[in-house]
Parts: C-alpha cells; structure tokens; sequence
C-alpha cells in the first residue's frame, strides 16, 4: 500500500510539473516550424490574424469561436480561451496551443493537453514582443520583424499638447447608458488613439474594468466623443448611435456637435493599424467641424 501510495504521489508530482512548464513561456522554436511540420490551435483572434498576416495560416489546424479567417479558408473551431473544447483540441493534435496571456485563459488545462505558450498581448510593447515571438514560432522571423517594425513606429506616436481630448467608447446602448465602457490609455487601442492624434479624456492607466458613469463623463467633458458601432444587422447606424448618446449626455462636444462613430474593429491584431487611421479622419472630420 505505501509502494503504491509513493506512486501516485510520484505521477502527481510529475504531472503537475509537466503543466508548470506548459504553461510557461517556452522560448525555444518550434520543432518543425517552416517546413510544414507544425500543427498549431489558437485560441486568440489576434494571435491568428497575427499568424496569418505572416504568410503562415497553413500551420494552423484549429480556432477560436471569434477568429476571423479569409473567406477562401475554413478551420474547426474549438471553443474560446475562456472556454475551450478541451475533447476537439486534443482530437487534433497540436504540436503547440497558443493563447493570449490574459487572466481569464484557462493556462493550466491547456498546458496538461499540449505544449502551450500564452502570448502577453495588451500594451503595444507586449505585442510587438509577442509578434517577434510569432515570427520564431512559425519560421518567419523576417515578416514578424517587419511587422513589429510597423506597428511600434506607427503606434508609438504621441499627439501633441493642444491635440482634442478624446473620449472613445467602445460601445453605447441608449436603452443603458449609465454603462459606458471606455479605452483605456494603457492598451492597444489606447496607443492607436494617441497615434491618431488624439489625448485620452481619460488620462490615467486603468487597471480594472474601463466603466464610466453618466456623473463621471459629465465630469470629464472631452473635446470630442467617438462611438464605436457594431455592423451587425440589428445595429444602430452611426446616425442613431451619436443621436441616443446626444439625448442622454449633455455635454458640450454634443452642443457643438463634435460627436461621431466608427465601425466597430475590436481585433488587437496587425488590423489595429486601420482602425489607427479610421480615428484619425474622424478626429480631422470632428474637429474641422466645431471650428465651422
């Protein structure tokens, strides 16, 4: 009974050890990468767009519910990070499971199915990091270079001190608008912002969840207001958006009418570069606007 007792307790120690190191940074490259001979399940819609703008969508076997892929491409989906189809994943055999390195990724579960690296992709300087760290993965050092390149030369701008102070808001509901969540300075779309020319209204590092109130915004009082709008068929046009934001926010960017929308582009992939460009006409189109 003892011998069979220092057994288990043997197999657990060594299983829990196989785990800490899945889940663990691994930064050697991928056995078999560029030659075709690696089969690759991402759970991150940035990490795929990622992979995909590097030339090397044929390494992956299998997507999260919320990547996006070129029409002419079709992949098993096989959950989220938050909720992975543990059964589908193993099913496919991955040489490598890849996932953002956000506290809700289920690290430990993934990391006992398959080798597994979990990519910290939230300030720009995370993912330019992490995209290097791509290009190794994928045996296409030279286009992650030229990416990363890129996204830290256009991203890394910052607007001047006379530039609006923006408030940009991820999303809107009239029917809810004590619920206004914001972009947080210190992400991504923070950094595309500032490259925009715009300064954050909100201008400090949030830590939790980017929640403004009615008295909080009115509190702030930005120079101009930025709905992002969801395109799906049962959206509100952009025209519908600003008029139920007007009617509920008294502020004086809406009095002057410096308040606009864009398309919703939630993807902190390569693809963060055209919605740094959408928000810069629309800060050019407000501003030009209440100086009319």
């Amino acid at each position: 009974m003892k011998r069979r007792a220092l057994w288990s307790s043997l197999g657990a120690l060594l299983f829990a050890a196989l785990v800490a190191l899945g889940a663990g940074s691994l930064r050697l490259p991928l056995s078999g990468a560029g030659s075709g001979g690696a089969r690759l399940v991402s759970l991150s819609p940035a990490i795929t767009e990622t992979v995909i703008a590097l030339g090397a969508a044929e390494h992956l076997v299998g997507i999260s519910e919320y990547c996006e892929l070129p029409p002419s491409r079709v992949l098993p989906r096989i959950g989220t990070a938050l909720t992975p189809n543990y059964e589908a994943i193993v099913g496919m055999r991955p040489s490598l499971i890849l996932c953002d390195d956000s506290v809700s990724s289920k690290k430990r579960e993934l990391a006992a199915l398959a080798r597994s690296e979990f990519l910290p992709w939230l300030t720009l300087p995370e993912v330019v990091g992490s995209v290097r760290r791509l290009g190794e993965i994928v045996g296409r050092k030279p286009a992650a270079e030229d990416l990363a390149y890129r996204l830290e030369r256009r991203l890394s701008r910052l607007p001047s001190s006379y530039a609006p102070r923006v408030l940009f808001l991820i999303s809107f509901d009239p029917a809810r608008p004590g619920e206004l969540w914001f972009v947080k300075r210190n992400s991504l779309h923070g950094s595309a912002l500032a490259a925009a020319g715009g300064r954050n209204a909100v201008d400090r590092d949030v830590a939790g969840l980017p929640r403004l109130g009615l008295e909080e915004l009115l509190q702030l009082e930005p120079d101009l207001v930025i709905l992002m709008r969801d395109p799906g068929a049962k959206a509100a046009s952009g025209a519908e958006l600003v008029e139920g934001f007007s009617r509920v926010a008294p502020l004086r960017a809406v009095r002057e009418r410096r308040v606009g929308s864009i398309d919703a582009l939630h993807s902190v992939g390569p693809s963060i570069l055209k919605l740094m460009s959408t928000l810069e006409l629309e800060i050019a189109r407000l501003s030009m606007s209440s100086a009319e």
